[in-house]
């Protein structure tokens, strides 16, 4: 199955690559113009050559190995934010509440939902994810990483009914805190 996005991303960085190895071939040919007359002048812009598309061929291998299409969050054409199918399927539960008096909100998942856990972190800006027992989770801590990360994305999403009435209990309570 083609992935629209996995391929954009080779094109570019390939002509990212292919750029830069002719601007340095260029920039060799200016600074020793008499050296591309010679054979070792050949050959060093044949290993430059060279180098170059070991890098073009070690980045198509990483791109191959990364799914890009685990992007957990997105807009709908009113929008309003919703989670991907892909995010759905892994998310086991949803826990909001506080430790001391921090807030704290997790994500459970299985083992295999590492990637869509680690993309949304990364999306969020915060959090940790980790290995628990047969399970993976990712955990945000801290009332400026709630405020900032969290919050915003929650109060766009539309929650199940049962996550969302613990989730406004939850918001009031880190409000309440934030203004005190």
């Amino acid at each position: 199955m083609k992935n629209p996005s996995r391929e954009q991303l080779t094109k570019s960085l390939d002509r990212r690559i292919k750029h830069l190895m002719i601007r340095a071939l260029e920039k060799f040919e200016d600074l020793f113009p008499d050296l591309d007359d010679q054979r070792d002048g050949q050959i060093f812009k044949s290993d430059l050559r060279n180098m170059f598309n070991d890098a073009i061929r070690a980045q198509r291998d990483e791109v191959r190995d990364y799914d890009v299409e685990y992007k957990p969050l997105k807009l709908d054409d009113n929008n309003i934010l919703s989670m991907t199918r892909t995010f759905m399927s892994s998310v086991q539960k949803i826990e909001f509440g506080f430790r001391s008096e921090k807030p704290f909100m997790r994500i459970y998942s299985n083992t295999d939902g590492i990637k869509v856990l680690t993309s949304l972190r990364s999306e969020m800006g915060a959090g940790v994810v980790y290995y628990h027992d047969d399970k993976v989770i990712l955990e945000i801590v801290g009332l400026e990483h709630t405020i900032n990360s969290v919050l915003p994305i929650m109060d766009r999403y539309r929650l199940h009914k049962d996550v969302r009435d613990s989730y406004q209990v939850w918001r009031e309570e880190i409000v309440n805190l934030y203004r005190s």
